[in-house]
């Protein structure tokens, strides 16, 4: 089985890739462009076509890029094209729940763990071996997340900082609307329609300057009550999830990214 990994890597500004050494081992590739507001982008460097899991949760979305919905680590697909986005390498894939195909549907490749070939022509016990793997590994990083949110909702500011956050941001997306819709007016209308928008962005300064100061008092909290990781007790369920990985692993060892 001829296979590729789609890893996550550091990255200094420039392009940066890396390769393993297994034989048909490769990795995405990282492009920042050298300024301040640039966004980094990864490239997929593997095949046109082939198949493989998702990782971890992972949101997947429609063929005009409309988000659908999320898929757990753990979820078999098949890709058939791979397309470029505004963020990352997107792959045109069908996903399997239960025992039906479903798709097409975009899935971010850094997501992702991709083989080459045709998952029906693999040995179904290795296929099943690599479908417990990934659906461990994507159980445990639930876990963690679980784990970390609590430790952020320990802030007694957190959840203000939240809601604040949020505010602001839809503020600017209504903020956005009023501005396409008062372009699209004319005369008396636009001119109303102006002086809402702009009484609006008014508003917006108060709305942000509520969130900023949410934000600061959250991060004030934060760092006099640093966490530490290594102080923390023991999570029962994490410990289980990460013996069975373990296990797994043992049976796809030459299959999955090593760490």
């Amino acid at each position: 089985m001829r296979f590729l990994f789609v890893l996550l890597l550091s990255f200094q500004a420039g392009v940066a890739a890396a390769r393993g050494d297994k034989s048909g081992l490769q990795s995405s590739t990282l492009t920042r462009a050298n300024t301040p507001d640039a966004v980094t982008k990864i490239a997929f460097l593997g095949p046109k076509s082939g198949w493989g899991f998702v990782q971890t949760t992972s949101p997947y979305y429609s063929q005009q890029g409309k988000r659908l919905g999320t898929l757990p680590g753990g979820t078999p697909f098949k890709y058939t094209d791979v397309k470029n986005s505004s963020k990352n390498a997107m792959l045109v894939s069908s996903v399997k729940r239960d025992t039906a195909w479903e798709g097409p549907y975009l899935l971010d490749c850094t997501d992702i763990v991709a083989y080459e070939g045709d998952p029906a022509s693999q040995d179904p016990q290795t296929l099943q071996n690599l479908a417990a793997y990934f659906t461990i590994k994507g159980k445990i990083a639930e876990r963690e997340a679980a784990l970390a949110q609590k430790a952020l909702e320990a802030n007694p500011y957190f959840e203000s900082a939240r809601q604040t956050q949020q505010a602001y941001q839809n503020s600017i997306v209504k903020a956005a609307e009023m501005e396409k819709q008062m372009l699209s007016l004319t005369g008396a209308r636009k001119a109303k329609a102006d002086d809402a928008l702009r009484t609006f962005k008014y508003e917006q300064v108060r709305i942000k300057a509520k969130a900023d100061q949410s934000a600061a008092a959250y991060k004030t909290w934060k760092e006099a009550h640093p966490s530490d990781a290594a102080k923390r007790p023991a999570d029962p369920q994490l410990s289980e999830l990460e013996q069975a990985l373990r296990t797994a692993k043992a049976k796809v060892e030459d299959l999955v990214p090593q760490p």
